[in-house]
């Protein structure tokens, strides 16, 4: 029996210096600070996995993480996946196109990776990180900031995030030029322009304003800019977006021959009424066929007439959702097409759909019957045509607007109409296609009793 206790004894001893010895070799911090991380990731409302893509082609390499969103929230979680593979899928692949069109055989690296850089109950801010590099040593580096509401799904883009203060482009940049002034910086004044899309994510008790590429091989100086929340006259109050009404997940089709280099990109719109969202996808992608149909006759036509020509034919096809809310679908078609010379030719397409119908409709369809709405309208956008003279004297003589069509070209966006141009049609080619933001409160009294609520 002592011999049993002796060995017991002994066992329990040798038992402790194993355990010395193991701790010894590990970082007790590194322990705490892992099981700090995974008890904060079991808190977290929303879950992140991810997959590695890597491509290896003659002229391109590519490794990109690409994050996958788990929430509570089904449909939530879908559109920000969508909403996020789209935008990294699609930086790839036009990557890809330009590295097919350069005649040199230099290779282009592409390393994509994420962040999750806030996270509360309401609102995920994810950023994708880019950066390109090229064999004579060249690089550039960007981000895209995602920031959505939980709640909806809604992307929350800068006029939302500070929409309390009605003055913020200015106030922002002052205070970046002030930055600039103050730290006797030589930025590129031109590259900092602050709207609704300007980029940015957040950070301790501020934003981080950037302009991509926000660093590169070029320059010595990053463009990024911390805006602290105290500049603003109004507080910060809780975000509220209304819930999205459709789920959009994007077909891409892609080719290279000898004739042409295409990325079509086409929108597959999911609403609770099948027969309606069918009636759309049906429009829509109709449309963008035959966009891609005909670019492949015109780009082998092309080829023939000119086979010294080595520059392929160009055609693409792109969208962008302006509003997926209050029973308003509006989602911008975006096509472009070179056939070389100095510059290609696009053009831009919207839907603006009553979801609760399928009907697509037209800017007449919005207004009361009787109502001279195009007079309203007329006079906003000549008014808007002064305010671009005032500001830069080289827009004088540039528009040649006389009045709206009758099906004039639109999109609804937040609580504006905006109206938009094709190109040459009231401005030479480097004015682009022209666009006036016709905010609700100037055409309330006209609309329909119906489409007054859209305008949130």
């Amino acid at each position: 029996m002592k011999r049993l206790k002796h060995f017991l004894k002994y066992k329990y001893i040798l038992l402790v210096i194993i355990m010395i010895t193991i701790f010894s070799k590990i970082n007790i911090s590194n322990i705490k600070d892992e099981l700090q991380t995974n008890l904060y990731q079991g808190l977290k409302p929303v879950k992140v996995t991810e997959e590695k893509i890597k491509i290896n082609e003659k002229k391109l390499l590519v490794n990109a993480k690409m994050p996958e969103i788990h929430y509570s929230n089904e449909e939530v979680e879908r559109y920000i996946n969508s909403y996020i593979r789209r935008n990294i899928n699609d930086s790839i692949n036009h990557q890809r196109q330009e590295s097919q069109l350069n005649k040199n055989n230099t290779k282009t690296n592409i390393n994509i990776n994420y962040h999750i850089v806030f996270e509360n109950k309401s609102l995920l801010n994810i950023v994708i990180y880019k950066e390109i590099r090229y064999e004579d040593n060249k690089f550039k580096q960007e981000k895209d900031s995602y920031v959505f509401d939980l709640n909806t799904g809604q992307r929350i883009f800068l006029n939302n995030l500070l929409k309390d203060n009605e003055d913020y482009e200015d106030i922002i940049y002052d205070y970046i030029i002030d930055y600039i002034k103050d730290n006797k910086l030589k930025f590129n004044r031109n590259k900092i322009k602050i709207d609704k899309y300007t980029s940015y994510e957040i950070i301790d008790e501020g934003i981080n304003i950037y302009f991509n590429p926000y660093k590169s091989s070029e320059e010595d100086l990053t463009y990024e800019f911390k805006i602290p929340f105290n500049i603003f006259k109004n507080k910060i109050k809780m975000i509220q977006t209304s819930n999205i009404i459709a789920n959009i997940d994007t077909q891409t089709l892609t080719k290279n021959n000898k004739y042409i280099n295409s990325i079509i990109n086409i929108p597959i719109i999911m609403t609770d009424n099948k027969d309606i969202s069918k009636h759309i996808n049906d429009e829509i992608t109709n449309s963008i066929m035959k966009f891609f149909n005909e670019s492949q006759k015109q780009a082998e036509e092309y080829n023939n007439a000119l086979p010294e020509i080595e520059n392929k034919f160009v055609a693409n096809v792109d969208f962008d959702v302006k509003k997926n809310s209050d029973n308003i679908l509006s989602i911008l078609i975006k096509y472009y097409k070179y056939a070389g010379g100095a510059h290609g030719y696009y053009e831009n397409t919207a839907y603006n759909i009553d979801t609760t119908n399928g009907k697509i409709l037209t800017l007449d369809n919005l207004f009361k019957e009787g109502i001279d709405y195009k007079k309203v309208i007329n006079e906003e956008i000549r008014m808007q045509i002064e305010e671009l003279i005032k500001s830069d004297e080289q827009n004088k003589g540039v528009y040649e607007f006389k009045s709206i069509e009758d099906k004039q070209k639109f999109y609804i966006q937040d609580d504006n109409i905006v109206v938009y141009f094709d190109l040459y049609d009231i401005a030479p080619y480097a004015a682009g296609i022209p666009e006036f933001i016709i905010n609700v409160n100037k055409i309330d009294h006209m609309l329909k009793p119906e489409y007054k609520e859209i305008f949130k």
